[in-house]
């Protein structure tokens, strides 16, 4: 006899979470996960593909932006009665400020806002995925005064990479760049607040958030963390357009890196960041302040091998108390894991768009 109980229809069956469902984690206690629930996660994205895209974007964005603000400013200048000259001292000693004003205007809208952007189409969390957060205090205090013991080291690869043979045209060229930037920084009679403003503080938070901020992490998830510093760094070094300095900009820019991993936070690489441009601008403003210093005689001076030596041991030295403060907080945890987040911990997670859950 037939069992009247009717047979219940089978369940559809669950589709398996997709990768937008996936968060990033990092290993810091006060480190929530968050969800890769954005638009080029949910078109799966290569990491390194999304960072060498934004890497070209951020430089043409950049300057273009820059060159549009220069060339508004100058024809206001014009109608406003000006003349335009085209002696260059003359249209630096001018127009300084607006030649630094649009770098200025270029970075935080080619390298920072682009950032933000950038990250927000991976995640709503865009702040931790950019290491926008507080730093383990102490590791903070170890970044600067390994930049302090670092510097040394760093005027003495400037000067090795100097001695590298260079086509003649390329060392021509960044000897006008080198001509046009001492008399900006010179000639220009710029207020030092100015200066510390445009050249320090400025790249300090805008070139932080790009390369330690987007760009590292894209790299780290694509190839794991050393070559991101590595890479990272080395594309910072390049990124300057100065072959004579590519070699001291790219070891400023893996221990950017470095440590801003190993304290958890941006802020770290901005304290630095500040403080290598910022010592640049107050030399600058001493200098001019004191007719009888001249800064070339100061750099035609040089670093001893020796006290590379030594500033190149006392690096290390800081370096490992900064990685032995990092695992003295969260062990050997790696960062940028892509995982599942725990059930408890998607309460606080932004939500991901019902179509994809």
């Amino acid at each position: 006899m037939p069992d009247p109980t009717p047979t219940p229809a089978p369940s559809p069956a669950r589709p398996s979470l997709p990768p937008t469902t996936y968060a990033l984690t990092d290993a810091w206690p006060w480190a929530r996960p968050f969800r890769l629930s954005g638009w080029a996660e949910r078109n799966e994205f290569h990491p390194l593909a999304a960072a060498l895209l934004v890497l070209l974007i951020a430089f043409f964005l950049f300057q273009g932006i820059g060159a549009v603000a220069v060339a508004v400013g100058l024809a206001q200048s014009v109608m406003s009665g000006g003349e335009l000259t085209t002696d260059l001292e003359a249209l630096i000693s001018e127009h300084g400020m607006l030649l630094l004003g649009a770098n200025t205007v270029g970075q935080w809208l080619g390298f920072t806002l682009l950032a933000i952007l950038v990250a927000r189409m991976s995640t709503p969390g865009w702040r931790p995925f950019l290491r926008l957060r507080q730093p383990d205090g102490l590791g903070f205090v170890l970044a600067g005064v390994g930049w302090a013991v670092f510097y040394p080291l760093v005027l003495w690869l400037g000067q090795v990479n100097a001695e590298l043979p260079l086509p003649e045209g390329i060392r021509e060229w960044e000897a006008q760049q080198g001509d046009v930037l001492e008399m900006l920084l010179m000639g220009a009679d710029l207020p030092t607040w100015f200066l510390f403003l445009t050249v320090a503080i400025t790249p300090a938070v805008c070139e932080e958030l790009m390369f330690r901020g987007y760009l590292q992490r894209q790299v780290e998830r694509g190839l794991g963390l050393v070559w991101s510093i590595v890479i990272v760094g080395v594309v910072f070094g390049l990124y300057h357009l100065q072959l004579s300095k590519a070699i001291p900009l790219a070891a400023l820019g893996m221990y950017l890196g470095f440590v801003v991993w190993a304290t958890g936070s941006i802020w770290s690489g901005v304290l630095v960041h500040l403080l290598n441009n910022g010592f640049a601008v107050m030399a600058v403003a001493y200098a001019r302040s004191q007719p009888d210093v001249d800064l070339d005689a100061i750099e035609a001076a040089g670093i001893p091998w020796y006290l590379a030596a030594v500033s190149a041991a006392f690096t290390a030295a800081v370096c490992f108390a900064i990685l032995q403060r990092r695992r003295a907080i969260v062990g050997d945890t790696p960062d940028a894991v892509r995982a599942a987040p725990a059930a408890d911990s998607l309460t606080s997670l932004p939500p991901a768009s019902p179509a994809h859950v």
